[in-house]
């Protein structure tokens, strides 16, 4: 049995619920081991805010590459899995790129967005065509202002299928604007495929 897929319980939790989204998306319940989501948990939300409170920033690029290594790295009889991880240029959203035929192959993709031109957000893209891009967005919303149909609130039935689905140029921008992968500097994905 497949688990529906989970929302943040926190403003900071992207990450690490990104990352259960997509080990649950691709692997039944009784396969996953409990190792894999202790150290989710362990590795995520590692940025320092103000007063020294850990998590306030969410979670770094560095834990997303090192939870991705480890991922890689670990072997189980019923778990195993391929992942890398891209920034700057190299998050592309190319027919023939990295993040397409890791989808075209059953993978998924963790993409950093924009939310805002200071808040960065992190989604599980499943599927693309030539023109919408279709995500799990973990932060639970009702409806999207100012995107003028760019961006599509879907409704999630079985708890596993999309939920968000943006226009693919407009995900694709260079531009500090909500919803898109944002200047190059700014840009992250991390491709977990099942193997």
């Amino acid at each position: 049995m497949y688990a529906p897929l989970h929302y943040q319980i926190s403003e900071y939790d992207c990450v690490p619920t990104a990352l259960i989204n997509g080990v649950s998306y691709l692997f039944p319940r009784r396969e996953i081991p409990p190792m894999v989501i202790r150290n989710i948990f362990l590795y995520c939300l590692d940025t320092v805010g103000r007063n020294a409170r850990f998590g306030i920033g969410g979670t770094s690029r560095y834990a997303v590459q090192l939870i991705g290594n480890w991922l890689n790295s670990y072997k189980m009889k019923s778990f195993s899995v391929q992942t890398e991880f891209f920034e700057g240029e190299g998050v592309t959203l190319n027919l023939n790129g990295s993040i397409q035929t890791c989808l075209d192959q059953g993978g998924v993709a963790l993409c950093n967005m924009l939310l805002t031109k200071r808040e960065e957000h992190y989604i599980m893209v499943t599927q693309m065509d030539s023109k919408w891009v279709y995500c799990f967005d973990s932060y639970r919303r009702s409806h999207v202002r100012g995107m003028k149909k760019n961006v599509v609130i879907l409704e999630s039935e079985d708890g596993r299928t999309p939920n968000l689905k943006i226009k693919r140029e407009w995900f694709e921008q260079n531009q500090n604007k909500r919803f898109c992968l944002g200047p190059t500097n700014l840009r992250e994905s991390l491709l977990i495929l099942r193997k």
